[in-house]
């Protein structure tokens, strides 16, 4: 009986492995040449205003010192993968010189523009200067107009800055705040741009009392502004404040929890939050050990889910919800660490290690409609994930289903199938293609991923190093 049990299980085995390899085979793969990218200077970078002709890589630089460079960069692939055009532009110059930047973040606006959005500022111009860069199609131009400016005594007085968008893309939000000292009332300004056209719907100019300040915002599909503010004291407790075209409203989050940068979602016209945090008192295992759902138009918590695995990592930085999917009446919440890996000083030497990190552990937690979890899902653990270009997966539909990209060692899965484990159901198992020789390397960029319906293919991203670093894009189609 056990023998026969044996050659049963041996049979579904071979069987299986002859489906995967003959799949494997069936799917053709075009990659384009590799082109030079600095791996740890170029943020954010997002592909745009994808057609079935062309797509564009949009990166940022934002370096300081004495080879500081500040600059938007803008890639132009042809339908075979390959680059044909390089379009660069730099940050604004404030008069007397002396500039300093900060890249607020980037959108893509369609199928023919994107804008990026930057903060100049200096001492001797005493302007602290919002800008966006529209990159349009047509002209093969950037304009860069400001959308708000401010005086400053200094470039030590200069605001913070953040700009959100909401996840439907309907509404883009910038948030200026004054620096303000913990005896000084906080003043902030918010601008409600549309989400296409760029065109400020409304602004806001809102006060707040001394005792807290505002430490992150989220943007809702409703296109408002929710401002999470926290206490100076460990005695008083965080809230929100929701901001809209017609006034503000401040929302309570219930005593001594700790709120982490909530992240907004929605069910129909309803909007709610989500959030990972920890109490403030009593015991206290880690700062990422719970997951907040809750309600904005009612302002009240519909559940605080007791979660494991991110806690168990001693030295993460913060976890991340990357992306939220509604289906079935559950909530797939897509979620990673990012962990501080940084050496220790070696005895002997002078000053500190470079800070290092690493993205994962990762998860899937689903939830009901009412916020309850009802499970949670590992993502298989990555070889590679360093921090800020390496997430350690990415997601895209194609195909009438959703797709989970890993990298290089885990492979390209149905993510019914990765949350299934079952491991033999790979879509692409990309070491199968890669030249993994001694002396190259091949990461992947999990993040960078679109789907062509019209062609049917699958568009990834990868970094292949051998004396420089160089990437380089890839469509599989015939992908089953």
């Amino acid at each position: 009986m056990k023998s026969i049990k044996n050659k049963t299980q041996y049979f579904l085995l071979t069987t299986l492995m002859l489906v995967f390899v003959t799949q494997m085979h069936a799917q053709k793969q075009q990659w384009g040449s590799r082109f030079d990218y600095d791996v740890k200077n170029e943020l954010a970078p997002k592909l745009v205003m994808i057609d079935n002709y062309n797509y564009y890589l949009l990166t940022v630089v934002n370096t300081t010192g004495m080879m500081a460079s500040n600059q938007i960069l803008l890639r132009k692939f042809d339908q075979k993968n390959n680059l044909v055009e390089t379009i660069k532009h730099r940050f604004p110059e404030l008069e007397g010189g002396g500039t300093l930047h900060n890249f607020l973040g980037s959108f893509d606006l369609g199928t023919d523009r994107a804008v990026v959005f930057t903060q100049s500022y200096s001492s001797k111009s005493k302007r602290d200067v919002i800008s966006q860069h529209v990159f349009d199609k047509a002209t093969q131009q950037f304009t860069t107009s400001i959308v708000t400016e401010y005086p400053i005594a200094s470039v030590y007085k200069s605001g913070d800055v953040t700009v959100k968008r909401s996840p439907n893309g309907n509404r883009i939000v910038l948030h200026y705040k004054v620096p303000a000292s913990k005896k000084e009332s906080e003043v902030n300004y918010v601008f409600a741009l549309n989400g296409q056209t760029l065109a400020v719907d409304w602004k806001k100019e809102v006060r707040f009392d001394i005792g807290f300040y505002t430490r992150s915002m989220t943007v809702t599909n409703s296109g408002n502004a929710v401002l999470l503010r926290l206490p100076h004291s460990y005695k008083l407790d965080n809230y929100l404040v929701e901001i809209t075209a017609e006034g503000q409203k401040d929302l309570t989050v219930g005593e001594n929890l700790k709120l982490h940068d909530p992240y907004s979602v929605s069910i129909g016209d309803h909007d709610y939050l989500l959030a990972f945090n920890y109490p403030s008192k009593g015991i206290r295992r880690g700062d990422f050990g719970h997951l907040l759902f809750y309600d904005l138009k009612n302002g009240s918590i519909l559940a605080n889910n007791e979660i494991k695995g991110f806690n168990s990592e001693i030295t993460i930085e913060t976890a991340l919800i990357r992306d939220v999917l509604l289906q079935n009446d559950e909530i797939y919440v897509f979620t990673e660490a990012k962990v501080d890996v940084t050496p220790k000083p070696t005895p002997g030497t002078m000053g500190f290690p470079e800070k290092k990190f690493t993205f994962g552990p990762s998860f899937l937690f689903t939830l009901g409609f009412d916020g309850k979890l009802k499970k949670t899902n590992p993502f298989p653990k990555g070889t590679v994930g360093e921090a800020e270009l390496f997430q350690s997966f990415g997601l895209v539909r194609g195909n009438s289903d959703l797709y989970v990209q890993t990298g290089l060692y885990n492979g390209f899965f149905k993510w019914n199938y990765l949350f299934n484990n079952e491991e033999l159901a790979r879509t692409i198992s990309f070491h199968f293609y890669d030249d993994n020789r001694e002396g190259v390397r091949v990461r992947y960029v999990n993040q960078l991923l679109h789907y062509f319906r019209d062609k049917d293919a699958f568009l990834f991203s990868k970094i292949t190093t051998t004396d420089k670093d160089q990437m380089s894009f890839g469509t599989f189609s015939e992908v089953k």
